[in-house]
């Protein structure tokens, strides 16, 4: 892929629009043209940076990366009028007229992109986070996994770009901005992970209350890592059929379905992407996986977790792991209990006495250097959280609740309010004899 900023290429003709300046007090007036031979972005300096070519002289310029006015990232098209590539005659041409529901695209002279084919390193990508010129309504997260850096690919032309993020959240300027700069991988790297599944995920649902990242799904589509589309219709058609498919399935069952990946990780996979690793491994677990290792990648939060914590709920005695863990006084296996427990379908009737159980035996001791919080607050969550995915609804369950509410009240605010959700759930929910 050719560096891009904004529409302009490198080995480009250009032509100036506007009078600008630039940091180096260079100069150049509205209709002096040039061909791009360099384009870039240096984060260190927080400049971008443009080598013209006009005639036997070049100009390196430089604009500030967030300078309010002249040539900059999302104004470029202000102050430049890109020609033909250096190598053609420049003969500007009408564009063809668009189909109707065509693919909305890029100049015409842009080369084609390939999904194998990484884009360079440090290559700027404004606002967008797939290296391609297609319309950005066709762009998807890949499965997440990775920690720090984003991996988007594209339902067009699958084009798959790993990225980076810097920006401001506005905080302290009053000005929120987020844009991306691609990362390179080594080709086998880039490969392997262009057979992760797309996804879609709604954001503005699937948390009960402020919680940890870790017991948040977010409602998600899942694309098969090979779907692709040539218009809006063919890709509202894939989302609504994948959308009615994936309606009664685990989201396990969705990532088994969708995923193209046939062989282990190459070397070279770097730690921000090591999730997609682990989910690797998850995959390829069994019935006669060592329990430690199943259990250690249960801990929620990922997909490897959910895959590892349905590998236990296929074993032999798999209540009686659940219940170990979820009576340990060690939150890390509370929470590797509740990843298995939550997704049992149908429940089992041994989890609602077990529930109580652990309910009635919270301590109301106060939690330390937090104000109106009590020492088993993380304990009872996990519980609660678990009533509420497992919609378990019996009188006992019921009584324990409104007994507790009323020691919240005068201990945990935070644990009434989750417990008014959880029972408000359970009330709104369809039950026999309704």
């Amino acid at each position: 892929m050719a560096c891009t900023i904004d529409h302009l290429r490198v080995e480009h003709h250009v032509t100036v629009l506007r009078d600008f300046t630039d940091l180096a007090g260079t100069t150049l007036p509205a209709g002096a043209a040039g061909v791009v031979r360099g384009l870039g972005a240096d984060f260190a300096q927080m400049q971008v940076w443009i080598e013209l070519e006009q005639g036997d002289t070049r100009h390196m310029l430089r604009f500030a990366l967030r300078a309010p006015d002249g040539p900059r990232i999302g104004h470029m098209r202000e102050y430049f009028e890109m020609g033909a590539p250096a190598d053609l005659p420049q003969r500007p041409e009408p564009a063809p007229a668009a189909a109707p529901g065509a693919v909305p695209r890029g100049p015409q002279d842009a080369p084609p992109r390939h999904a194998a084919k990484p884009a360079p390193d440090q290559i700027h990508l404004g606002e967008s986070r797939v290296a391609c010129d297609c319309d950005r309504a066709f762009h998807r997260d890949l499965l997440p996994a990775g920690g720090g850096l984003s991996v988007a690919a594209c339902l067009v032309c699958g084009t798959l770009t790993v990225s980076r993020s810097y920006g401001d959240d506005g905080r302290h300027t009053g000005n929120a901005w987020q844009e991306y700069s691609a990362i390179a991988l080594p080709d086998p790297v880039h490969r392997w992970l262009c057979g992760w599944p797309r996804v879609r995920m709604d954001y503005g649902s699937g948390v009960r209350w402020p919680m940890s990242a870790y017991y948040v799904r977010y409602p998600t589509v899942f694309y098969p890592a090979d779907a692709r589309c040539a218009n809006l219709a063919q890709l509202a058609d894939l989302e609504h059929s994948l959308v009615r498919r994936q309606a009664t399935l685990s989201r396990v069952a969705c990532l088994r379905l969708t995923c193209r990946v046939k062989h282990a990780p190459p070397a070279g996979v770097p730690d921000e992407l090591y999730g997609y690793v682990s989910i690797w491994e998850a995959l390829q677990l069994g019935p006669h996986s060592d329990l430690a290792k199943v259990l250690t990648l249960a801990h929620p939060g990922t997909l490897a977790a959910e895959l590892a914590a349905e590998q236990v709920r296929e074993r032999p005695g798999a209540f009686d792991i659940i219940a170990d863990l979820l009576r340990s006084n060690d939150s890390a296996r509370r929470a590797q209990g509740y990843a298995i427990a939550r997704d049992m379908r149908p429940a089992d009737a041994r989890l609602v006495p077990l529930i109580v159980e652990q309910l009635l035996g919270l301590s109301f001791e106060p939690l330390r250097d937090v104000p109106q919080a009590i020492v088993s607050r993380g304990r009872c969550e996990l519980l609660l959280l678990l009533i509420a995915e497992l919609a378990l609804d019996t009188p006992e369950l019921r009584a324990t609740l409104s007994t507790l509410m009323r020691k919240f009240a005068r201990h945990d605010p935070f644990l009434l309010d989750c417990t008014r959700i959880v029972l408000a759930e359970l009330n709104a929910a369809p039950r026999a004899g309704r």
